[in-house]
């Protein structure tokens, strides 16, 4: 929302240094994610997820232009219900015996450093100023994996298909490789202060892996446990194989749509965006506390979700959460950013 708040210094030479955090899950709080046991717990849905991201970054400003390189990681794990419910019982080492679980479930994790250069690029509409951004990126990953797990628990054994591309195990002369990306914003004044902002993120993407383990094999285990790839402990090969491959694929597109109407020195402000959870709409307000100082907070229309935004002319802060308690919250961001004039 800063975005669509501030007007950035196209024109500045700025050094900007940026630190996010994010973690979001529909399964359990995510202050019980690193517990070796987990109390008894049940899910009641369909689909499970649990996506999280780490990333940091450094800029540099002239004009129209923004040089930036970053780093971070990114986990994604996604599942049925009874794949959720078997995570939760074997952690809580209350795997019903007699119980069926019929799992399907998937990961995508990535390592990767990144190159990016942006231009902005002013217009005028209806005697307003808004402008247009286009960033190019360069990927380079140094892991990647990506996987499926389907199978049936019952009478305490595990039995199914197991489909793993990974670069574990491999040396990393055969892993390092490249990706592309491009992201479009635009934010378009409409008339009397109020502004639309569009972003769209990885809206042309190629990644191209060199080498990776294409693991294919069908498995079965009395023991169920999350291993470093996320899905099974010690699992026991029946039968398989153990390939080598490339994998030339894409990311995934995200969007985010912003409305702001001026209301005296403050502003209403609308949110729409695609995540990992869905589409979600969030409303919200933006308190001006003086010259380039802000603060704006908001709440998801569709969804328990807070969000809370600090900004001052040198620093902004970005904190989300879906519940103000730690102790239950499943959802949770943090982006801090500073900026100094070159």
């Amino acid at each position: 929302m800063a975005f669509i708040l501030d007007d950035t210094s196209l024109s500045h030479r700025l050094l900007t240094t940026r630190a996010f955090f994010h973690a979001d899950n529909n399964v359990l709080p995510l202050k019980l994610g690193n517990e070796k046991r987990l109390p008894p717990l049940r899910f009641g849905g369909d689909r499970a997820y649990f996506v999280a991201y780490r990333f940091k970054e450094l800029s540099v400003t002239y004009r129209r232009w923004t040089l930036r390189y970053g780093h971070g990681k990114a986990d994604f794990y996604e599942g049925n219900g009874d794949a959720a419910q078997l995570y939760l019982d074997a952690m809580a080492n209350a795997i019903n015996p007699t119980g069926t679980y019929d799992v399907v479930a998937s990961l995508n994790r990535t390592r990767l450093h990144r190159w990016s250069l942006d231009y902005a690029a002013p217009f005028r509409l209806n005697g307003r100023r808004g402008y247009f951004i286009v960033t190019l990126h360069w990927l380079r990953l140094h892991r990647l994996q990506r996987g499926t797990l389907t199978g049936r628990m019952n009478f305490g054994q595990f039995r199914g298909d197991l489909r793993l591309l990974t670069t574990r195990g491999l040396p990393d002369e055969e892993t390092q490789s490249n990706g592309i990306a491009m992201d479009v914003a635009v934010v378009i004044p409409i008339g009397q202060g109020w502004q639309l902002g569009i972003w769209s993120e990885n809206l042309f993407s190629r990644l191209w892996q060199r080498t990776l383990q294409d693991i294919t094999a069908q498995v079965a285990t009395n023991v169920v446990e999350p291993d470093a790839d996320g899905f099974l402990h010690a699992v026991p090969l029946l039968q398989g194989r153990v390939d080598r491959r490339s994998l030339t694929a894409v990311a995934k597109r995200r969007w985010a749509l912003a409305l702001s109407a001026p209301q005296g020195r403050n502003d209403w402000l609308l949110l729409a965006q695609r995540d990992a959870d869905g589409t979600q709409a969030s409303l919200g307000y933006a308190w001006a506390m003086g010259k380039g100082r802000r603060v704006w907070l908001m709440r998801s229309l569709t969804r328990e979700r807070w969000q809370l935004g600090v900004s001052l002319p040198r620093w902004q802060l970005f904190l989300s959460m879906d519940k103000f308690n730690s102790a239950s919250a499943k959802r949770t961001s943090l982006c801090l950013q500073g900026s100094a004039p070159l």
